[in-house]
């Protein structure tokens, strides 16, 4: 499976900025030089921060404080980044973003350490609110556990073939989690507890459709590699010969999930749904044309 972003209007707005800031201020105390040039030249590669986006609409829909919507921002932009530095070494993939992957440029061991520095920045972030932070750690931690179990399930993708609910499972535990995440952090944040199941099911539902739709894109690419993907799976069903035909069923899944998430989306309390509504007549369009233009490295 890749890893592209669907893509969003990248603004430059003060808070976004203020996410940035703080996501170098929480990683560039090291003290190492080569840590900090590395965490730059990752950070500052590109990518479109959708959680970031994400958290920071959605809070101030909810009536969060300007820092609490940051905090949360920078808490999931963290763990995101350090699962790609992660991901780029397990993969031994070559570049990120149209650019050498971090790893390429310094070396593996320092990229690793970058990511687990990032991802217990993570956790640091979070402790700085001032709202029960101990219900958002911990939450913090269930979805990165459910990352992890997800990675290790795409790891031995060569060796234990899936089914298309294998696949399921394993996109919403390893994209899914991510993107659930921050829509979970702040009905967790604003006391809404009862839209924590809403928040989950419209984020895992765009992160299935967002990487079935990545999947059509890289289909050469990923058989190429031997990576998994929805339209080889839904060939080694059985059902379909063609390639045509799987990518027909994949396209129609992917259309499913769109619909679920844009529905649970319209759920979600007060309105806050809506920054992932767009993103989902976005990647609808994508979805249509079979057009790579609205997905990115991320």
């Amino acid at each position: 499976m890749g890893t592209h972003e669907p893509m969003a209007n990248s603004p430059h707005s003060e808070p976004h900025l203020a996410c940035e800031l703080m996501m170098l201020d929480a990683l560039c105390r090291s003290g190492s030089d080569r840590l900090n040039r590395l965490i730059r030249y990752h950070l500052e590669s590109g990518g479109h921060r959708i959680r970031a986006r994400l958290a920071l609409e959605m809070g101030k829909a909810l009536n969060l404080s300007r820092e609490t919507c940051i905090a949360l921002a920078v808490s999931c932009e963290l763990v995101h980044n350090a699962s790609l530095l992660h991901d780029d070494i397990q993969d031994q993939s070559t570049h990120r973003r149209g650019k050498p992957a971090a790893w390429q440029c310094f070396d593996a061991n320092t990229a690793m350490c970058a990511g687990t520095l990032m991802l217990s920045a993570a956790f640091d972030v979070l402790a700085s609110i001032d709202t029960n932070p101990a219900k958002l750690i911990r939450h913090l931690h269930q979805r990165t556990a459910d990352l992890i179990v997800g990675q290790t399930g795409d790891l031995q993708y060569e060796t234990q073939r899936w089914g298309v609910e294998q696949y399921l499972r394993i996109v919403a535990g390893k994209s899914g989690a991510l993107l659930a995440l921050p829509l979970e952090l702040v009905v967790l944040a604003a006391d809404r507890d009862h839209a924590l199941k809403t928040a989950t099911q419209a984020g895992e539902a765009f992160a299935i459709a967002y990487q079935i739709a990545d999947d059509m894109a890289d289909l050469a690419e990923d058989l190429a590699l031997g990576n998994c993907n929805i339209i080889a799976v839904i060939q080694s069903q059985g059902d379909f010969a063609t390639a045509e035909q799987a990518r027909h069923q994949a396209r129609l899944l992917a259309q499913t999930h769109l619909d679920q998430a844009s529905k649970y989306a319209s759920q979600l309390p007060d309105q806050s749904g809506q920054a992932l509504i767009t993103l989902c007549n976005t990647l609808t369009l994508s979805v249509c044309t079979e057009s790579s233009t609205s997905c990115e490295k991320s």
